[in-house]
């Protein structure tokens, strides 16, 4: 963690003051009423999301001691909401959806709330992030935490928000969804960069999410340069897994300047002569990353490629190098089918090696597909030819199921721009599916067929009609023989 920049403490500092002089403020302790709360916070937490935002996109590292300033009573609780929820959200969590560790960070930052005098203000906004932040604690985090409170009606709410149904496994992990999604257009992670080598392995998880997550949002890394050229300056982290990990992404990932790449390479290589696993670990972290939807793609690849030391030709300098001749030519290359031939027979079709291979293609597959637009399906039909030569070299049926569910995708894109099922596109759709998917096996001449039966309409309005002129005959005959019989 770094210390909060003196221009930021005397930003923030600025707001204070002005909440404190404002009308609004006046005007909501006079009052004291949630309308006159809201205006307040209306008016004043752009300033302090302003300020906030532009820390943790210029300084991420300095986001706690940024919360810490806020949660200063003379900014009346403003904005406390909104990095609670940052603060559940930060802390690792294990296979049982349980953090692995205390999340002091969110204890300190719940019991500011639970002492602001604007706390019946402020609880109406934060009862589904106390539900979350302990339904993932332990019941003895969570008693300590109250025995800290000492106003008995904040007590209450907060013990009111420890829910028996969150015991439940699935009941977390459902919960725990739905609270994410609220935040996916939130740049909020900081992480700590460790030192130490158990430092190095309680530090990692989040290191890696903050990581990853500035390079999902396209933020700058200049803020920890330093901090990156440190850690990979370790020579005692070499073999650790973790660290691996780590100067992974950091290789894929991360512009660096001609100096600290330099530095990075150098690094790089000497981590993979000294570690004997190196290279297993290396593809496993692609393997990792790749099935989590991580985009690779020829700038990664190339960055990762120029790193490597050439002179030394193991199953990494082979797989770059394919992939740089996949990249330059185009996957539908021939001479890039070629190389993927040369490379995939060398090895088992079910190692590691091969796996990461498949699930790069797939990815270029994807990349390809998803930005079609539904009158290039000409495009589209042309390029499953070279999906089918692929197929072809890796004869992986979990391979041909993921292209085939990338391509079914597609069609029903197109079904439903052409739903005309006498038009031209429509039937080239049917004769696409006909020959590709049979000829692969991936579905049945039968089930072709029932994908594209017309499902006819239940004509259940003559049925009813029917019935009821039935029912009505019924009643008149009864009513005759009971006029006969009288």
């Amino acid at each position: 963690m770094q210390e909060l920049e003196l221009d930021y403490k005397e930003r923030l500092q600025a707001v204070a003051e002005i909440i404190q002089s404002s009308d609004e403020l006046s005007a909501y302790l006079e009052e004291e009423t949630p309308e006159l709360y809201k205006v307040l916070q209306d008016t004043y937490e752009p300033l302090l999301a302003e300020i906030y935002n532009e820390v943790a996109e210029m300084h991420p590292l300095q986001l706690l001691q940024a919360e810490k300033v806020m949660m200063n009573p003379f900014f009346e609780g403003l904005f406390l909401p909104r990095f609670l929820g940052y603060s559940v959200l930060r802390g690792d969590i294990n296979e049982d959806i349980k953090y692995t560790r205390p999340q002091e960070h969110f204890k300190e930052v719940l019991i500011a709330i639970a002492n602001s005098a604007n706390f019946d203000a402020i609880k109406q906004r934060i009862g589904q992030t106390v539900q979350v932040g302990f339904a993932l604690s332990s019941d003895i985090w969570i008693a300590n935490l109250l025995d800290r409170i000492e106003n008995k009606k904040v007590k209450l709410f907060l013990q009111s928000m420890k829910l028996d149904r969150f015991r439940d496994k699935q009941e977390r992990i459902n919960l725990l969804q739905r609270y994410k999604k609220q935040f996916t257009h939130y740049n909020f992670l900081t992480a700590k960069f460790p030192t130490t080598v158990s430092e190095l392995k309680v530090e990692t998880d989040t290191l890696v999410n903050f990581l990853l997550s500035r390079i999902a949002f396209r933020s700058k890394h200049n803020n920890y340069i330093q901090a990156i050229h440190e850690l990979i300056s370790r020579k005692e982290f070499y073999k650790e897994p973790e660290f691996l990990e780590l100067l992974a992404i950091i290789a894929n990932f991360i512009t660096l300047n001609e100096a600290e790449e330099t530095h990075l390479s150098k690094a790089f290589n000497d981590c993979r002569s000294e570690n004997p696993q190196f290279v297993n670990q290396y593809f496993n972290f692609l393997k990792k990353n790749y099935k989590q939807d991580t985009k690779f793609g020829a700038a990664a690849d190339q960055r990762v490629y120029q790193l490597l030391d050439k002179t030394k030709t193991d199953d990494l300098v082979k797989y770059y190098l394919l992939m740089d001749t996949i990249h330059n030519k185009g996957f539908v290359h021939e001479d890039a089918l070629d190389a993927t031939n040369g490379f995939y027979s060398q090895y088992e079709g079910m190692s590691i090696n091969n796996e990461v291979l498949r699930l790069a293609i797939l990815q270029q597959f994807k990349q390809v597909v998803e930005h079609l637009t539904e009158p290039e399906h000409q495009s589209f039909y042309e390029i499953t030819r070279t999906f089918a030569s692929y197929m072809n070299i890796f004869d992986n049926s979990a391979f041909n199921q993921d292209v085939e569910s990338m391509c079914m995708e597609y069609i029903q894109k197109l079904m439903t721009f052409y739903p005309d099922k006498r038009s031209r596109e429509y039937q080239d759709v049917k004769k696409f599916v006909n020959s590709f998917f049979v000829e692969w096996e991936l579905m049945t001449e039968k089930e072709v067929m029932e994908f594209f039966k017309i499902k006819r309409k239940r004509k259940t309005n003559k049925i009813i009609n029917l019935f009821s002129i039935i029912i009505f005959d019924i009643v008149i005959i009864c009513n005759i023989y009971t006029v006969i019989d009288k």
